[in-house]
């Protein structure tokens, strides 16, 4: 029994990885999708989190569920990509990595993002932009950025369609911070 269940494991990985293999991951030319640029700077020591789940992986973890009509089924449906992002700065590379996040606030901006929360407070750095789909009925990305005092940086970009009234869900589900800039906790 052990064998055929790591047979099938195997398997699963396999089909999983073609799957993966025949997507060129190429989101750039998704109006949801923003480049943070390198951040690799910054992101050093033992508190570095980096999430990337593309379409075929949101697919094959949807379909992986019993029922599709369950939250999980509903709220990743339509999704391309979600990246994350979190990771610890050095209290002397804070300031240069809040010049990053000022350049990338304008970028968005003059992208045609909506910049919905802007919080410039001495502890906290927090910046949440959507971007409206072509019909304005839709979102078709998502971008939070934040820097805390104590060093702890967040980056997520969601792209493909976006329903606001799951964001907060989603959050949970992936334990990133919510649209009120704190921490979600995990569904049980």
């Amino acid at each position: 029994m052990k064998n055929l269940i790591k047979i099938l494991f195997a398997v699963f990985i396999f089909a999983a990885s073609v799957s993966l293999a025949q997507n060129d991951g190429d989101y750039t030319k998704n109006p949801g999708y923003f480049n943070f640029g390198n951040l690799s700077r910054f992101i050093q020591g033992e508190n570095v989190t980096e999430v990337n789940i593309d379409s075929h992986l949101l697919s094959l973890m949807n379909g992986s569920t019993d029922n599709n009509k369950d939250d999980f089924s509903q709220l990743v449906h339509g999704l391309k990509l979600i990246k994350v992002y979190s990771f610890d700065v050095k209290l002397d590379e804070q300031k240069e990595l809040l010049s990053k996040m000022n350049e990338m606030d304008e970028s968005l901006v003059s992208k045609n993002w909506n910049r919905i929360v802007k919080v410039k407070e001495p502890d906290e750095y927090t910046f949440i932009y959507i971007k409206p789909a072509a019909n304005n009925k839709e979102i078709s990305g998502l971008v939070v950025a934040t820097l805390e005092k104590n060093g702890k940086a967040t980056f997520v970009n969601i792209v493909g369609n976006i329903n606001m009234n799951d964001i907060g869900k989603l959050s949970r589900k992936f334990n990133f911070p919510s649209l009120d800039g704190k921490d979600s906790k995990k569904d049980n």
